[in-house]
């Protein structure tokens, strides 16, 4: 039932392969050579202000944030060649403006470059995928990003004046807009479950965030220092040099993104560069090869990421946070000094260690996040924060024992029944549950356990669950605990917090157990049979036609997902993909699984789940519809 990768990269020919590798190489050679260098120096030579430059460059990140947004929302894989060409067509017309005299043409060249470039970074990420295919797109990604360094650095290209710059950066774009005419995506390729989650992808943010601070604040630094740039890029010898070593890390990176070890590709990223602007300090010669790593290292990651989710947003909030407000941070930070701060190294290597950490144990929530983010940067107000949830969390527990929910509800997964393991979550030890005062192991089991609940929903669902139970688990016996939420009542947020503390931190350790299940051998799906459970289970949050409108859907911070079209977080074209959704829910969001449900049950919903798909406005058929 699972599309392999070899599967998923069949029909993929050399010109598909080779125009994306083009186009890749092409955007980062014009983002590189121009839009970072030559239209910076053109604006510092018309400008004798510090601060008018910062205005200058301010429009062109500005420029840029409008170009990601605009192509985020104008996305769709069957206009990936039109796109691309558009965004090459206004890199031509940026870089062929700056070459005319005048105020009005700079300032002009200024704004198409940037939406040209955010435009086209965001529609490169979004659609090439599906030509590169995921088996090998770490390795594609890299062989465009270490040509592109690559290129730069060759002597008679580096060394060229600005303007000659601007001519050469006009026709790698023009290249590029040919590449970009030929691009065909070659089918859908397999989904990324877990890397485009929310607190994932802000971890990913972050990571990238403090590496492009700190890498345009180091490059602004060296360009600018007669002594730094005497080590780091005097001489043909060690341009060359340069070009190799920027070729080979981002032949490295992309390996090692194939192989999964994004980690180790941003912790060694931000090493490197922390270590060479240390090194430069000294004016020490191996401080070039060191930096040259780093940013080959995380270059790769940066396209990789967003690339290998699909998802056009996830591509706009890492290019406007990272790309845009990351470089313009960093050269704005070292406009006036010789070096990067030490205090920015350190925060830089801190940001980096917090992001790697937050996307290894799945913290879900970005309020858990950002405390820890706080706590190292040493803010007392997380430690008040924190002070504050311990509070309520332990107001909510009086809550839990008070209204009686032990009577219904176990805190207890049974560590030898498989069964146990699977619906509720890892086991916690016998010492830990009698530690509590008064433990709450619970003597019946009327509904589910509870002891991994903070695992398994939102604060989102347990809120409209506590008050209206029926409207999202169809034929519950929970009676409605509203009167804790009525105004004044603190008992209600409470006792959701509560909730939310029980397991909350083992998500990623319950989520990796999920993937591993299947349906039994035996299990089949009826699509009549899925049609009433969706009507008894599903309707509240997605419609009874599925459009994403039920009754709780104004009720959610994330909206529900319309059935009837594309579906962000699974691969609907891989069945068990989709019956892992149904079964276990998504973290993070309010999508709560079904646990509880036979294989069959399962089955039969994904059956008419997927039925639902691009169905006539009216929506399925079933009883009582509108």
């Amino acid at each position: 039932m699972r599309k392999t990768d070899a599967s998923s990269e069949s029909g993929r020919g050399a010109v598909p392969i080779a125009a994306a590798v083009v186009s890749l190489w092409a955007c980062y050679v014009y983002f590189l050579l121009f839009g970072e260098f030559a239209l910076v120096e053109l604006v510092r030579a018309q400008f004798s202000s510090s601060t008018s430059v910062r205005g200058v460059l301010a429009l062109l990140a500005g420029g840029g944030i409008v170009g990601s947004l605009a192509s985020a929302r104008a996305f769709h894989p069957s206009r990936l060649s039109r796109h691309v060409v558009i965004g090459f067509s206004g890199a031509v017309t940026g870089a062929v403006a700056s070459l005319v005299s005048g105020l009005a043409s700079l300032m002009a060249a200024v704004v198409v470059t940037g939406l040209a470039l955010g435009w086209l970074t965001v529609s490169l990420v979004a659609g090439l995928r599906e030509v590169l295919g995921v088996r090998r797109l770490g390795w594609w990604v890299g062989v465009g990003t270490g040509l592109a360094y690559a290129c730069c650095n060759v002597p008679p290209v580096f060394n060229a004046a600005p303007r000659v710059q601007a001519v050469v950066a006009a026709g790698v774009a023009l290249v590029g807009a040919l590449a970009g005419a030929r691009l065909r995506p070659g089918g859908a390729a397999e989904a990324e479950p877990t890397e485009a989650q929310p607190a994932i992808a802000a971890a990913w943010t972050l990571a990238l965030l403090a590496l492009v601070w700190l890498d345009s604040g180091a490059f602004y630094a060296i360009q600018h220092s007669v002594p730094l740039k005497g080590v780091t890029w005097a001489g043909a010898a060690v341009l060359w040099g340069n070009a190799v070593m920027h070729f080979l890390a981002a032949l490295v990176s992309g390996l090692l993104l194939d192989r999964r070890r994004a980690a180790l590709v941003l912790a060694g990223a931000v090493v490197a560069l922390v270590a060479a602007c240390a090194a430069l300090r000294e004016s020490l010669p191996g401080a070039r090869w060191a930096y040259t790593a780093g940013v080959s290292l995380y270059s790769v990651a940066l396209v990789w990421y967003p690339m290998r989710t699909g998802r056009p947003a996830i591509g706009a909030i890492i290019f406007i946070v990272a790309g845009w407000v990351g470089s313009g941070l960093g050269i704005g930070m070292v406009q006036n000094l010789s070096e990067v701060p030490r205090w920015f190294l350190a925060a830089a290597f801190g940001a980096v260690a917090v992001a790697l950490a937050w996307r290894r144990h799945g913290l879900r929530r970005a309020g858990a996040g950002l405390a820890i983010v706080a706590a190292v940067l040493g803010s007392a107000r997380a430690t008040r924060a924190a002070a504050a949830d311990a509070v309520l969390i332990a107001r909510g527990r009086q809550v839990y024992i008070s209204e009686g929910c032990i009577h219904c509800h176990s805190q207890y997964v049974r560590p030898n029944v498989p069964d146990d393991v699977l619906r509720w979550g890892p086991p916690q030890t016998l010492a830990s549950i009698e530690a509590e005062v008064p433990p709450l192991p619970g003597n019946r089991r009327q509904g589910p356990d509870l002891s991994e609940v903070g695992a398994r929903r939102t604060p989102d669902w347990q809120r409209v669950h506590l008050i209206a139970p029926r409207t999202v688990s169809g034929g519950s016996r929970m009676p409605s605990f509203s009167y804790l939420f009525g105004p004044g009542d603190g008992r209600g947020p409470a006792l959701i917090a509560y909730l939310q503390s029980l397991g909350g931190n083992r998500a990623a350790e319950h989520y990796a157990a999920t993937t591993k299940w299947r349906p039994s051998a035996g299990a089949s799906g009826n699509r009549a049979r899925g049609e009433r459970l969706f009507a008894r289970l599903c309707v509240g949050c997605h419609g009874p036609a599925g459009k994403g409108d039920g009754v709780l859907a104004s009720e959610l911070t994330l909206a529900p997902v319309d059935l009837t079209g594309g579906w962000p977080q699974v691969d609907s074209a891989d069945p068990l993909a989709v019956a892992r959704l149904i079964k276990f829910g998504l973290p993070g969001t309010a999508m709560a699984g079904r646990e509880y449900l036979g294989d069959s049950d399962v089955l039969s919903l994904v059956a008419f789940a997927r039925a639902m798909q691009h169905k006539p406005a009216s929506g399925p058929r079933m009883a009582g519809k509108r």
